[in-house]
């Protein structure tokens, strides 16, 4: 109980600074300021008291950020361009948002032939190359993957579809490998092919999230075709798919950012681990696991952790029943965990326990991010219903 507490209150400072002091105090990011607290404080008190509850409310935010992410988007397009089409004009001035899905797209070409192939500014916009370089180091260090189930602003649109329905009507687990080794081989696919034509080859023919953002006008038979395969892709992987398999499966089969965010995932601080001897092999971890990351042979050659796409949502732990899969630091297997001999060292290793410093840690990042765009979206449907009045 005064672990929930403290994390509330440090919780609430974070909150106030990323969102009520950079949106200058306004009366809408006061409510989703208290919005998110409470969101943060339920989380934290659930979990306190049976391990993994906490889940429903991550992907209530989620869900929420992905929405209002998405409305604020496309105004802002609006507001400067008109439409969502990427004119020629901002292309020239590089004026295109930079989306952190282009990551693993401009390695390449800037290490080889020190250019930069997104039309996107080095500084001084609000997705500027610097700030979301600078944005996934740090989370990479403190999230790894986490960054795809907490953090992206496309995945709750996934996340959504894939709880509509209560009951699978079509089971992937046994598949689990041959979609990561798809992922995994499209990646390869993405930097090499960027390389070879200089240009982002995933956002302007496979991206699914144009449907929802932006994209070239359908002025040429290449855009009209790119235009007709990123369609299909929304609809296919982040609206059936999810569906019909409870998972989200663009994040786990197409996305280039998630399988490079999986790479470097070891040198994040947390991880999932599985302890083998709680462990009774009833896969219902495997079966709840919305990225595929936890297959038959994970549990039954008793691995200890799953597999590499693990993005750390806390599905797995909120069904396990015997209490076997939890959060861990990753320097724990170098250095282990001595147990406290006082109640104060006692006190102290719960307030460090990974699990709560994992989930503040993602909670704030998650916080920071969405902040701009729910109050922008916040204070366009308060000006369109005072409108209306």
């Amino acid at each position: 109980m005064v672990v929930s507490i403290i994390l509330s209150f440090l919780m609430s400072i974070v909150i106030f600074f990323f969102v009520v002091m950079t949106q200058n105090f306004s009366v809408t990011s006061i409510i989703y300021a208290a919005f998110l607290l409470f969101l943060f404080a339920r989380m934290t008190f659930s979990e306190s008291k049976i391990k993994g509850s906490g889940v429903i409310y991550r992907r209530i935010f989620q869900i929420l950020f992905a929405l209002f992410f998405t409305f604020s988007f496309i105004a802002r397009l609006i507001d400067e361009r008109g439409s969502m089409e990427i004119t020629a004009a901002a292309s020239a001035a590089s004026e295109i948002p930079f989306c952190h899905i282009a990551i693993p797209q401009v390695f390449l070409p800037f290490l080889l032939a020190k250019e930069i192939i997104f039309p996107a500014r080095i500084t001084g916009h609000f997705a500027s190359i610097a700030s979301m370089l600078g944005i996934w180091f740090v989370t990479t260090i403190l999230l790894g993957r986490g960054w795809c189930s907490w953090v992206c602003f496309y995945g709750g649109w996934e996340e959504g579809f894939s709880h509509i329905g209560k009951k699978r009507r079509l089971n992937l687990l046994s598949h689990n490998k041959e979609i990561r080794e798809f992922q995994f081989g499209f990646l390869a696919f993405i930097a090499l092919a960027s390389l070879g034509l200089f240009s982002s080859v995933y956002c302007a023919w496979f991206c699914p999230f144009k449907t929802v953002t932006e994209y070239s006008p359908f002025n040429s038979v290449p855009n009209i075709v790119g235009g007709c395969v990123f369609i299909s892709l929304f609809i296919a992987l982040v609206v059936v798919l999810p569906i019909l398999t409870k998972r989200r499966t663009q994040c786990s089969s197409l996305c280039p950012f998630g399988a490079f965010a999986s790479l470097t995932d070891g040198l994040s601080l947390f991880r999932i681990k599985i302890d083998t001897e709680k462990c009774k092999g009833c896969l219902k971890c495997a079966a709840a696991c919305p990225f595929g990351a936890i297959d038959i042979s994970t549990i039954k050659e008793k691995k200890g952790k799953p597999e590499l796409t693990c993005s750390k949502c806390g599905e797995c732990v909120k069904v396990c029943s015997e209490k076997a899969i939890s959060y861990s630091f990753h320097f724990e297997k170098i250095c282990g965990h001595p147990e406290p001999r006082t109640a104060f060292g006692r006190g102290i290793q719960a307030f460090l326990d990974p699990a709560n410093l994992f989930r503040f840690a993602a909670f704030s990042f998650g916080a920071a991010m969405s902040g701009s765009f729910v109050v922008d979206s916040l204070n366009r449907i308060v000006g369109f219903v005072q409108g209306l009045l």
